[in-house]
């Protein structure tokens, strides 16, 4: 009698999960919510348009997060990734070859090993492979290829190769030498626009058409369409910056004639300069440099791009960034004999109508989206999108 009773409550609990399981799918669907909530919007979103292979097997709201926001800079300090179990290294907590990062870092031994690394990227691309390790002759292998690495007898930092690398799970293996270590290693790529409203996602509450737009234009890459509002602020860069030990201030004016007075240039060995402005309020920004080199990289904040210039001062666009009101630091990495003259700022009108006119969203910005036309959306959305930026 008590083992027919055990029986009779395991198949009612698995009806009762199999009911669970129909609603959550029903929800998911969106049978049930006429609504749709930002945090369903996002997945299906990830979904319409291919990304999921950045999802890990089980998938929390901060994964889609991942994908969306656009970061492809990690670090990953090797003794936290390393396969403990088989690996046949140790991991060591003094300073003996110079200062490390993390807990700790990972020694080899009195003859060459293999030390086996398994990471997650959310989103794929070229990425540059930079190691922190001890030792000369090291075999770092990543994406089908190996590369010979050599760092001397201290943890130094060394950027190893540009690899392309698919979203998902990667087997990062190194032959560190006899009496080798590895500290960190980072891949690092161009950092992509965030595909997210103007404040951001608030993942419980219901989705608006006004917010739809503002995601749509950075998807496809709309927001330089937004009108211009108010004068552009520019601004010499060499008076504004502290000058660092390898780059100079110049009048010279054979190589483009520059817009101000005086304009910096990197000398042997590149420089890096962090030129400050402030902006009056919350909103869309256009950002141009003058600047001389073929390649310049440049960050806003936290967001990194590399563009292409000229051998001479010409303008260059660094692209549209939403900026809060306040101080920002645009910082220009520049390569020997590289300069910049002048920075531009201009504002972008960025109330939810500006964003729905160029997106051709229609309706009320404050409208919420209806689960009945998600899938519409969705559609329209993975048709004419073409790539990240």
């Amino acid at each position: 009698m008590r083992q027919c009773r055990l029986f009779i409550l395991a198949i009612a609990l698995c009806l009762l999960l199999d009911i669970a399981s129909g609603f959550a799918a029903e929800t998911k669907k969106g049978k049930k919510n006429p609504l749709v909530t930002q945090g369903e919007f996002v997945s299906d979103l990830v979904t319409a348009l291919g990304w999921e292979a950045g999802l890990p097997p089980k998938p929390r709201e901060s994964d889609y997060l991942a994908i969306l926001s656009g970061n492809r800079s990690f670090k990953f300090e090797a003794e936290n990734y390393y396969a403990e179990k088989t690996d046949n290294v140790s991991v060591r907590k003094y300073a003996l070859f110079g200062p490390f990062t993390g807990s700790g870092w990972v020694s080899g031994i009195a003859v060459p090993t293999t030390a086996h690394f398994r990471v997650f990227l959310p989103i794929g691309g070229t990425y540059s492979l930079i190691v922190a390790a001890k030792g000369d002759g090291q075999k770092w292998q990543l994406g089908g290829k190996e590369f010979t690495v050599s760092t001397g007898s201290r943890l130094t930092e060394k950027k190893v190769a540009e690899v392309s690398l698919n979203a998902g799970y990667q087997e990062i293996n190194v032959v560190i030498p006899p009496d080798g270590a590895v500290d960190y290693f980072l891949l690092d790529a161009p950092t992509l626009r965030a595909i997210e409203p103007v404040n951001g996602w608030n993942l419980k509450t219901v989705f608006t058409h006004g917010e739809l737009a503002e995601v749509t234009a950075v998807l496809l890459g709309l927001e330089g369409n937004l009108p211009d509002e108010g004068k552009p602020l520019a601004f010499s860069v060499a008076d504004v910056i502290e000058l660092p030990p390898t780059a100079k201030i110049t009048t010279a004016d054979y190589m483009g004639k520059p817009l101000s007075k005086k304009w910096a240039r990197a000398g042997y060995g590149g420089a890096q300069l962090e030129v400050p402005f402030s902006v009056d309020k919350e909103g869309s920004y256009r950002v141009r440099i003058r600047a001389l080199g073929n390649t310049i990289s440049a960050g806003m904040d936290d967001f990194k791009v590399k563009v292409n210039g000229k051998q001479y001062l010409d303008w260059i666009d660094l692209g549209i960034f939403r900026l809060g009101q306040g101080k920002h630091k645009l910082t220009i990495d520049l390569s020997t004999n590289q300069g910049v003259d002048v920075v531009e700022v201009t504002g972008k009108r960025s109330a939810p109508a500006d964003y729905m006119t160029v997106s051709a969203v229609p309706g009320d910005p404050s409208a919420p989206v209806k689960s009945t036309e998600e899938d519409k959306i969705l559609a329209s959305l993975a048709e004419r999108f073409k790539e990240r930026q």
